[in-house]
């Protein structure tokens, strides 16, 4: 069966691959705190910013053009911008 996710705000629990998939599996959002896939819930962004402070953005700002985090994480993967 393998490591398993288990949403923050519910008993629904899925394959750990599911985290970060750019799909939001989970109703809070919690199986996608690194991309934008849910950006209408309440979780956070979290910026690993290596070499700076680590720290959160509202998922509204990831993907939007503007890079919020020190690494430009919150915009890897927009056409054109990021790595």
């Amino acid at each position: 069966q393998g490591p398993q996710f288990e949403c923050d705000r519910s008993a629904r629990v899925m394959p750990i691959e599911h985290v970060n998939d750019d799909y939001c599996d989970c109703a809070d959002g919690s199986d996608e705190p690194g991309t934008s896939a849910c950006s209408g819930s309440s979780t956070p962004f979290w910026c690993a910013n290596v070499g700076h402070k680590a720290t959160t953005i509202p998922s509204s700002r990831v993907r939007d053009g503007i890079c919020d985090c020190c690494d430009g994480s919150d915009e890897v993967g927009k056409t054109g911008e990021g790595s």
